[in-house]
């Protein structure tokens, strides 16, 4: 019963490969390009969140230069994130490119 079952799941999984139609490189692509779509919009309203909260966190300090530092590390994390994640397209397709 194994063996059939094993038999019948390989089938099923390579007939899609067999009697595929012919696919563009959009057509592979295009789920993952709404999911990263959608990873950057929310790392963007994160990354936006995180750095009102370290201005204000720098605003309300006042003399305790611990807190202003830190503030500004959350800053230049945050910036660095969301540069990371909206240059990432555009390196790969420079590194991908003919």
């Amino acid at each position: 019963m194994k063996k059939i079952t094993l038999v019948l799941t390989l089938f099923l999984l390579f007939s899609g490969m067999v009697f595929a139609q012919s696919t563009s490189v959009s057509d592979i692509t295009a789920p993952i390009t709404k999911i990263y779509d959608l990873v950057k919009g929310a790392v963007s309203i994160l990354g936006i969140i995180a750095i009102t909260i370290a201005g204000a966190w720098y605003m309300f300090s006042g003399n305790n230069i611990q807190q202003r530092e830190s503030a500004k590390s959350m800053v230049s994390y945050a910036i660095v994130g969301l540069v990371l994640v909206w240059v990432a397209p555009l390196i790969v397709t420079y590194l991908t490119a003919p």
